[in-house]
This record gives C-alpha cells, sequence and structure tokens, in this order.
C-alpha cells in the first residue's frame, strides 16, 4: 500500500486552482466535498475531504485524508494527511501540508517569493516556477506549465496532460457527461485519470502505479 501516499490530483482537493473554482463558485462562498476511497482488492479505504472557500480573487482550500487498510481484524497500513493552500488571482501562494504514513510524519511548506515558488521538504529547499500547480484533481486541463508540488511528500515534478474530450461517465447509478483528462509523470511511474462535471468539479479521479490503483469517488 505505500503508492496509496502519493496522493496525486490528490492530493490531490483537494488543494484547487482558482480557475476550476470559479467555474464553480460564486464571489464569496464555501463549498464543502467528500469522497470515498477505494483500493483494490481491499474496497473502501477511508475517506477524502476538502473544503473550498473563495473570498473574491483568494481561494483557500482545506483537505483532510483519512485512509486504514485492516486485514484479519490487523491494521496494515493507515494515512492520515491534512493540508492548506490559498491562491490570489490563479496564482498559488501558500502551502502547508503534513501527512502521517504508518506512524512516519512528513511536513511541507511552500510560499511565492517575487515570481518564484519557494518550496520546504524533506529533501531541503526547492526553488520552483511561480505558475507551478498542486497535485490536485481541480488541477486537470488548467493553464499554468507541466511542473507540479507533491502536496505528500514536497516534491516538485513535471507533468504531461493530455484529453479534455467530452464522454459519459457512471457512478452510483447515475450518468452524467464529464471531461477526461490522463496525465502522466515525466518517468511514466504514475498514471492519473480526472473526470471532470460542467462546472469542472471532479466528481472521481483515480491513481495508478507498479503498486496498484486508488479512486476517489464523489459522494456529496
Amino acid at each position: 500500500m505505500r503508492g496509496v501516499s502519493r496522493l496525486f490530483w490528490l492530493g490531490m482537493v483537494p488543494a484547487a486552482t482558482a480557475m476550476g473554482v470559479a467555474a464553480a463558485l460564486a464571489t464569496n462562498a464555501e463549498r464543502r466535498y467528500t469522497y470515498r476511497v477505494d483500493a483494490p482488492p481491499y474496497g473502501n479505504i477511508g475517506v477524502y475531504r476538502s473544503t473550498v472557500e473563495k473570498i473574491g480573487n483568494v481561494t483557500t482550500v482545506t483537505t483532510r485524508v483519512h485512509l486504514k487498510v485492516s486485514l484479519l481484524g490487523l491494521v496494515v497500513y493507515r494515512l492520515d494527511s491534512s493540508r492548506i493552500q490559498r491562491e490570489v488571482g490563479g496564482r498559488l501562494v501558500y502551502f502547508h501540508g503534513t501527512t502521517t504514513e504508518n506512524g512516519k510524519s512528513i511536513e511541507v511548506d511552500g510560499r511565492a517569493e517575487g515570481d518564484r515558488f519557494i518550496v520546504d521538504g524533506p529533501g531541503g529547499s526547492v526553488m520552483a516556477p511561480g505558475t507551478i500547480r498542486t497535485s490536485d484533481p481541480w488541477s486537470a486541463g488548467a493553464p499554468g506549465g507541466d511542473l507540479i508540488l507533491m502536496t505528500d511528500t514536497g516534491v516538485v515534478a513535471r507533468v504531461h496532460t493530455d484529453g479534455g474530450e467530452q464522454t459519459s461517465i457512471t457512478i452510483d447509478g447515475s450518468a452524467m457527461r464529464v471531461c477526461r483528462y490522463r496525465i502522466v509523470t515525466a518517468d511514466g511511474r504514475e498514471r492519473y485519470e480526472v473526470w471532470l462535471d460542467d462546472s469542472r468539479t471532479p466528481v472521481m479521479f483515480d491513481r495508478m502505479d507498479g503498486d496498484g490503483s486508488v479512486s476517489f469517488t464523489l459522494t456529496q
């Protein structure tokens, strides 16, 4: 279950870009999103919750994730994560996140400085372009370059995104029209798919790597 911790379009809301949020929110509004997390063959392993608040051109996103895998009554994997990010006018200006996986904690901080974004994580400080996005599903298909901040590790990774075609998807028996995006890391080790509805709300997103797949499905 090591791969479950790499909550990408994850983070991850998730954390959210102002562009994606603006399509779904009024000028001053707050929305709460809850996602069911499933990982074959374990089934439901937890919940992913995000609160998106927009005041003028400032968007603040708070996300909490709780995952647990049990076998024969014993907990074999546990992950708890909390993070907050803030964007002004579509630019990421602040990030703080803590992820505890099987008792080991990682803390990641980020801040805008001039035309750059500074990330402080377990690997030290990294200076990234000011256009960097966080690894959350709201960012799928949004402009802003091909570099993303992995919210659980602090790694700055290069990705390739394609898709955006309209298709349909059925969730819990209900069919809906969506746009589908595919994201692949530069090394090809991680792949993601994101389905956005007409208001650019992620209704489902999947992560796939050598350890298997994890699905996040919007429930409310």
